[in-house]
């Protein structure tokens, strides 16, 4: 992933391939108008990842949750995938059950 610099009538020119680079490298191209920042171009999936990480910065709730599980971390409160996987396998028969 790289931010690739062009102006607006490079763009124009090469917008086909802009869109393929997007989605295929993740690049991102800041358009520029007159030597100027006017733009930017990036994938539609890179753009919904920043959304929701707007949507979760923006929740103080989702803050503490952050906070909290970087803190187990660095304790070293933590468990492999494989046994997290288990623990939610054994938890969903359990319920299913009922």
């Amino acid at each position: 992933m790289s931010v690739i610099m062009m102006s607006v009538t490079e763009a124009k020119q090469r917008f086909t391939e802009i869109v393929k680079r997007t989605q295929e490298v993740f690049d991102r191209i800041l358009v520029t108008r007159n030597g100027k920042e006017a733009a930017v171009v990036m994938s539609a999936e890179e753009y919904e990842s920043l959304l929701e990480t707007i949507d979760v910065l923006g929740s103080k709730a989702e803050i503490r949750a952050l906070a909290a599980a970087s803190m187990q971390a660095r304790k070293g409160d933590t468990i492999s995938l494989e046994v997290y996987r288990s623990q939610k396998k054994s938890a969903g028969k359990k319920r299913s059950r009922r």
